[in-house]
């Protein structure tokens, strides 16, 4: 194996899974968020790798099918000065939340090695009528791991996804979804996927936007592992007016200059301040 990240020694944040140090917290409160940020920090004196693996799958009292102010099994609320769905702010703007605060830590701190791994699903870019919100929650996820891609090499964040297909977790045992994984099917255990994501965590060739599926194949006789990166640039327009030469490019070019060399902060200075 090509190790370009090592694991040894470092710290890692983990959202939705088992810790070294268990820290209660609502992934939509963002107070949490910041108040388990300052915890790992101050326990541990640095953070070097975030797991973003929090979610939900699409819940009947916040789905497509279950409008607000019409279906009674739904909970977000009709009349919500800042409507939200409660399944996007678990499954999407949580995770980003997070990620921006990681970010932001990392280039304030640039000896961390910093280490971001999402956690997102084959639904990302697959469809389903039953469960929108939750393809959609999760395709988002895609889109800003894409945009994030560049890290890597500019400032030395690694920045990938992964995306399993039906895995056996308690996820699996809520009555609403119970029938999407039968008992007999085949499906991925946490092993399988923890075997993955410590690739993706560690070889060199992973860490710059990469998207990386994992599922079950085979027989239940003969059941194999499949792994495959999803190139998501064939889906890219063949004539781009983001082509070399473009305004918009050059702005891209100098806005990815200033990140690098002042960090995060420098993007949030008043207008003609930076």
């Amino acid at each position: 194996m090509d190790i370009g990240y090592d694991v040894g020694g470092k710290v890692a944040l983990v959202t939705g899974a088992g810790s070294a140090v268990f820290y209660k917290t609502d992934i939509t409160n963002w107070s949490d968020l910041t108040s388990l940020w300052t915890t790992s920090v101050d326990t541990f004196g640095r953070v070097n790798i975030v797991i973003n693996n929090a979610g939900i799958f699409e819940p009947p009292w916040s789905s497509f099918w279950n409008p607000p102010g019409i279906s009674p099994q739904s909970r977000d609320p009709v009349d919500a000065t800042v409507g939200s769905y409660h399944i996007f702010n678990v499954n999407t703007i949580g995770p980003i939340r997070l990620a921006q605060m990681a970010v932001d830590y990392w280039l304030q701190n640039r000896d961390r090695e910093g280490n971001l791994l999402w956690v997102s699903s084959m639904g990302g870019y697959i469809h389903s009528i039953q469960t929108p919100f939750y393809f959609a929650s999760k395709a988002a996820i895609l889109s800003v791991v894409k945009s994030l891609q560049g890290l890597k090499e500019l400032v030395g964040i690694r920045n990938s996804v992964i995306c399993p297909g039906p895995t056996r977790t308690p996820l699996f045992d809520q009555e609403f979804c119970r029938d999407r994984l039968p008992v007999n099917d085949l499906a991925l255990s946490t092993e399988n996927l923890a075997d993955a994501m410590m690739k993706l965590l560690t070889e060199e060739q992973y860490g710059n936007g990469n998207i990386l599926e994992i599922m079950m194949t085979g027989s239940r006789d003969h059941p194999q592992v499949h792994q495959k990166e999803v190139q998501l640039e064939v889906l890219y327009p063949t004539a781009s007016p983001m082509g070399a030469g473009t305004k918009a490019m050059e702005e891209e070019l100098n806005f990815m200059r200033m990140v690098a060399q002042q960090g995060m902060r420098s993007t949030c200075a008043p207008e003609g301040k930076h």
